[in-house]
């Protein structure tokens, strides 16, 4: 398909950016622009650090496979959700040790290989971040959980089918999980089919 305006038409140059507020997990800033044609307009950003969403996955031996998932208490929705393991990135870490890191804090497991498939901006209309999901791999337990002071996580393998007909339903309602799922499809088609 060709669109009928050239990207430049589209875009917004910077001219100013000023922090509304600041709170321990993100920072609101608003954003001074003009567009091409010299209108300008002030947007309401959200610079949040980078997240990690990790899906370990439990090969059994008759082929079929868990995922290791996490339930906690979410304070945005209110209610309990079931989710896979994940967090934010601190400041320069890379997402692969952060994935890894967050995987033994809130499961006491860590995988024997951790796989990216996958970063995504979870709202580009406001939010500055992206949410990076790894495939871990060769799950192996032993270590106690290590949650922060407010956690209250508990985890489980959950059948892999069971997380394919809930995810975006009830408990699993969390549409960085649906997203992270979705990425995951698309990995598991390319390496059951072969592909690169």
């Amino acid at each position: 398909m060709m669109w009928k305006q050239p990207d430049e038409h589209h875009h917004w140059k910077e001219l100013q950016r000023r922090v509304v507020a600041k709170t321990p997990i993100f920072t609101l800033t608003a954003a001074k622009r003009r567009d091409g044609e010299a209108r300008e307009g002030e947007f309401v950003l959200i610079e949040a650090p980078e997240w990690v969403t990790i899906i370990p996955v439990i090969e059994k031996k008759d082929g079929s496979r868990d995922f290791l998932m996490v339930r906690q208490f979410r304070h945005g929705s209110g209610e309990l959700t079931v989710e896979f393991p994940a967090g934010a990135v601190d400041p320069w870490e890379d997402p692969v040790d952060a994935a890894a890191r967050e995987l033994l804090e809130e499961t006491g497991h860590h995988a024997t290989e951790l796989i990216c498939i996958g970063s995504i901006n979870p709202n580009p209309a406001f939010m500055t971040n992206h949410t990076h999901t790894f495939v871990a791999l060769g799950i192996e337990g032993g270590a106690e959980q290590t949650l922060d002071l407010h956690e209250r996580v508990e985890f489980a393998p959950i059948p892999e089918k069971e997380v394919f007909e809930k995810m975006g339903i009830g408990e699993y309602g969390n549409g960085v999980m649906l997203m992270a799922l979705a990425y995951y499809q698309r990995w598991l088609k390319e390496r059951e089919s072969g592909s690169p």
